[in-house]
């Protein structure tokens, strides 16, 4: 008796411990799963400026701020843009200007002629797009190509370009006027799923030592 007792108790022990077991793993069954997707949803989380190709919705809104009346004004495009004051050279100012996904098909629709909102989604969904950076920095006259240093960065992490293109920066006065070339124009090409909606931030360096800086609040653009 004493031997088929203990037996009993040890059964009723294991079997305590299979329902503790059991329950805690249905306790934590539900924060498994959670986290389980949550994982999925940072891994396949689509970036700011990657909806383009991703959303119907995304490219027609894009489609009718292009085709409405007075199409990109100068105060949208305004805010795509920021002067550079620590790089200057006479009366120009350095400018940074982006080009993003959502803008490029704006653009397109805004020129294209007989074109509808059916045929920006099929013609820009599912397609690969880039985000566009150009640099017009004017900083000695007769400056080289190739020699501004620039590094690109979100999060603390730099982002290296898919692309980059350098060009003498040719002031402009005005419709039929220029200025003698006096920097570089540098043109930055990025994947657009390379590009999250956080601070871009932008460090610019030139050979004669000269360094400036500009962020940009992508929250805030599409």
């Amino acid at each position: 008796m004493h031997i088929r007792g203990l037996l009993g108790l040890q059964s009723r022990l294991a079997l305590w411990e299979i329902r503790l077991v059991m329950t805690n793993a249905l306790i934590h069954a539900p924060l498994r799963w959670l986290a389980l997707l949550l994982g999925l949803f940072l891994a396949l989380q689509v970036g700011a400026y990657d909806d383009i190709p991703h959303s119907a919705s995304a490219i027609r809104d894009a489609y009718f701020l292009g085709t409405r009346h007075g199409g990109l004004t100068t105060e949208i495009l305004a805010s795509y843009a920021h002067w550079i004051p620590e790089l200057k050279e006479g009366t120009c100012t350095s400018q940074a200007r982006l080009e993003t996904p959502f803008l490029q098909v704006a653009e397109y629709a805004g020129k294209a002629v007989n074109y509808s909102s059916q045929d920006a989604v099929k013609e820009f969904y599912g397609k690969q797009m880039v985000f566009r950076v150009y640099l017009d920095v004017c900083y000695k006259p007769d400056a080289p190509l190739n020699a501004i240093k620039i590094k690109v960065f979100q999060n603390k992490k730099e982002i290296v370009p898919l692309s980059t293109e350098s060009n003498p920066y040719v002031p402009r006065v005005d419709e039929f006027a220029t200025l003698p070339a006096n920097g570089e124009q540098v043109r930055l090409e990025f994947k657009s799923n390379q590009i999250d909606s956080s601070t871009l931030h932008f460090r610019i360096d030139t050979p004669d030592e000269q360094h400036a800086e500009v962020d940009f609040d992508l929250q805030t653009l599409r």
